[in-house]
């Protein structure tokens, strides 16, 4: 599916065209998918729920790079693109039920790096994981997808820096 996405995008992913490509009857997907974008969005699930995040290293700011660092590869690939669109697609079809759950398992996975960092003392117990990741994550969203920017590792060390700067206690 997600191969389909990258080819031809959301127009590419008609029930025909993923039962051909992945070898079932069309008839499995309409049970099993109500609609095109359930069977879309399960893909995307699915690379969430399979993908290995870094071995943590017991330094916040060195996860958290790590973090911005695979999100920058990912979005400045072919997926990318195909990724920003199909949430796009979904806020226009107010279908955002989708990206909510999409972002709430991409948290959940970032749960031990946030609790590491607590338990370490580097960051305070009550922090907004959510705030904080957002803080961390939109600016690389915005200078790929709105600036036409690219980002690279010294880009990534002044937004981690000043990421630490805003949230960790004694500032990192």
């Amino acid at each position: 599916m997600l191969d389909l996405l990258v080819e031809g995008g959301a127009a590419a992913c008609s029930y025909a065209s993923v039962a051909e490509r992945s070898g079932v009857d069309r008839s499995t997907l309409y049970r099993r998918y109500p609609d095109r974008w359930e069977m879309m969005i399960d893909a995307f699930m699915e690379r969430v729920a399979t993908d290995v995040l870094p071995d943590f290293t017991g330094n916040f700011r060195a996860d958290l790079k790590s973090i911005l660092v695979r999100l920058a590869e990912t979005l400045q690939g072919p997926l990318g693109p195909v990724l920003m669109s199909l949430a796009g697609e979904l806020r226009a079809a107010h279908a955002g039920d989708y990206s909510r759950a999409y972002f709430d398992r991409r948290m959940a996975q970032l749960d031990a790096m946030f609790d590491a960092a607590i338990a370490r003392g580097e960051l305070a117990p009550d922090v907004d994981r959510e705030e904080l990741f957002t803080a961390a994550a939109g600016p690389v969203y915005f200078r790929l997808f709105i600036a036409a920017r690219g980002v690279d590792d010294d880009w990534i060390d002044q937004l981690v820096e000043r990421i630490c700067w805003l949230y960790c206690t004694g500032r990192g």
